[in-house]
C-alpha cells in the first residue's frame, strides 16, 4: 500500500511547504500529496485554500505577497519537485488556470520523478491524462449514484486509472467494483485509528493521511527534524 502525507508532515511544520515534505520524508512516508494554484504573478505555488488570511483570492496575489500574509515560504511545484527526487508525488491541481503550466512542469519531470496527478475538476485529469506520461486520478467527494456515472469518461484515457475517495463515502461494494474494471483506489479523510485500519482491511491502494503513527511510521523522527 502506498502511504502518503496529506500536504507533508504538517503537525510541527506549515503545510504544503519543503519543511513539512521533508519531515514526511523523515517520518517514513512513500509520497506527498500537494496541491497547485497559480498566483497573480504567474507562480505555480503550493497552497491548499483559496483563500488568503487577508480574505483576498490566492489568486489576486503574488507569491511574496502571499508569503508576508503566511510568514512563511511557499514553494512552487518545480522547486518541491528538484528537492525531492525519490517521492512519490500526488499532485492535485485545484484550478484550470494553473493546468498549462503545470503540464509544462510535469512533462519536464515524468519521467524523472513518481507523479500522480489528480483533480476534483475531472476535465483536469482528463486533460492531463490525453498529454503527459503519468498516472492521472479522479478525487471524488460526493459517493456516486453509479460507478459507471463516474468513469464513463474516464475509460477512453489509459493512464486515467485511479480513483481518490474521501473516506465518508467509500464502501467495499463500490471498491471491489472500481478494481474488477481496472482503477486504483486511494483513499483520503481518514481522522481515526479504525479509519485508518478500515483501510487496510478494504484493501485500497494508498492512502494520504495526516496521521503517521496512524500507519505505524516514525512520529518522533519527523518531529525532530529543522531542515530548512
Amino acid at each position: 500500500m502506498h502511504l502518503l502525507a496529506h500536504r507533508g508532515y504538517h503537525a510541527v511544520h506549515p503545510e504544503n511547504t519543503l519543511q513539512a515534505f521533508y519531515a514526511a520524508q523523515g517520518s517514513g512516508f512513500e509520497g506527498i500529496e500537494t496541491d497547485v494554484r497559480i498566483s497573480a504573478d504567474n507562480q505555480l505555488i503550493l497552497r491548499h485554500d483559496r483563500i488568503a488570511p487577508n480574505g483576498v483570492p490566492v489568486s489576486a496575489l503574488s507569491r511574496a505577497e502571499l508569503e508576508a500574509l503566511l510568514e512563511h515560504s511557499v514553494p512552487t511545484l518545480e522547486e518541491a519537485l528538484e528537492a525531492f527526487p525519490d517521492m512519490l508525488w500526488n499532485i492535485e491541481i485545484k484550478v484550470i488556470a494553473a493546468l498549462p503550466q503545470s503540464m509544462n512542469v510535469i512533462k519536464h519531470f515524468q519521467h524523472q520523478r513518481r507523479i500522480m496527478v489528480t483533480s476534483f475538476r475531472h476535465d483536469i485529469a482528463i486533460e492531463c491524462s490525453k498529454h503527459l506520461e503519468v498516472d492521472c486520478g479522479l478525487l471524488v467527494a460526493n459517493r456516486p449514484v453509479a460507478l459507471s456515472n463516474l468513469i464513463h469518461g474516464a475509460l477512453p484515457e489509459n493512464r486515467l486509472r485511479t480513483i481518490v475517495w474521501d473516506f465518508e463515502i467509500i464502501d467495499p461494494t463500490q471498491l471491489q467494483l472500481a478494481n474488477s474494471v481496472g482503477f486504483r483506489n486511494f483513499v483520503y479523510g481518514m481522522h481515526t485509528q479504525f479509519e485508518h485500519d478500515a483501510c487496510y482491511d478494504f484493501g485500497v491502494h494508498g492512502m494520504i493521511t495526516d496521521h503517521p503513527q496512524m500507519v505505524g511510521l516514525d512520529m518522533d523522527a519527523a518531529s525532530s527534524l529543522t531542515r530548512h
